[in-house]
């Protein structure tokens, strides 16, 4: 009985520490990356380079216009086409010229809660208890031959991310991601660096993304980011049909 008694005291134990270094590493991660400042940050466009493995040789423009916690909208041009792809609340469309698809067509419920998370700008770690999160400290991983703190976010029973954070700048060095969308779950992996200061808060620069929906290895080239202007919502509604 004594031994059941001391176990599960132990177990219990054993879970609070986990959950407090969590939250120890969160905190400092936060405070790297701007902490507080996120919330003076409404909306944000990205300006960005795409290269693909499977399309050697080509630097592919993108845009990325996102209000905070509501709207998104991706632009990818080459060849003389733009591929569309937007969400505003709950509901979202998407063109594909690249596949003969040039009218603009409904996401589905999956796709538009894949795509939500762009609109999360501050990122999930930060206020994740508020967002209804749970995330679990894993201990240590190795990347690239640093030990890197790996912590586990459950966003939803459909999608989970493992971040793993640098112990010396606690900046983000690569992230995970597990998702099921439209019955189809997918792994993709994303490598951050070349961290710059953008008004008050630090935002990778470079993502290395390998996913095989993508064709293999796909690094993105951040050029400009704009932070706070004016954003027209008539951009993220769904245009007529031609």
């Amino acid at each position: 009985m004594k031994n059941a008694i001391l176990s599960g005291i132990l177990f219990l134990a054993a879970i609070a520490v986990h959950a407090q270094t969590a939250d120890e590493i969160i905190q400092k991660h936060l405070e790297a990356t701007g902490s507080a400042a996120w919330e003076k940050i409404t909306s944000m466009k990205t300006e960005a380079k795409l290269t693909i493995q499977a399309a050697p040789g080509m630097e592919i423009p993108m845009v990325l216009t996102v209000v905070n916690n509501k709207s998104a909208r991706v632009e990818v041009s080459a060849m003389g086409m733009t591929q569309v792809s937007c969400i505003n609340g709950d509901k979202g469309w998407s063109n594909n010229p690249f596949a003969g698809k040039n009218d603009p067509e409904p996401l589905t419920t999956d796709q538009v809660n894949e795509m939500k998370q762009m609109t999360d700008l501050a990122g999930h770690l930060y206020n994740y208890k508020t967002k209804g999160y749970t995330v679990e400290y894993l201990g240590k991983e190795d990347v690239d031959g640093t030990e890197m703190h790996k912590i586990k976010i459950v966003i939803s029973p459909t999608r989970t991310e493992y971040a793993l954070i640098d112990p010396e700048t606690f900046l983000e060095a690569k992230s995970i991601t597990v998702a099921t969308v439209d019955g189809k779950e997918s792994k993709s992996e994303s490598a951050y660096s070349n961290y710059k200061e953008v008004n008050g808060v630090k935002i990778p620069h470079t993502i290395e993304e390998n996913n095989p929906a993508m064709g293999g290895t796909a690094v993105t080239t951040v050029t400009k980011i704009t932070v706070n202007e004016p954003v027209d919502a008539a951009i993220f509604e769904m245009p007529a049909k031609k």
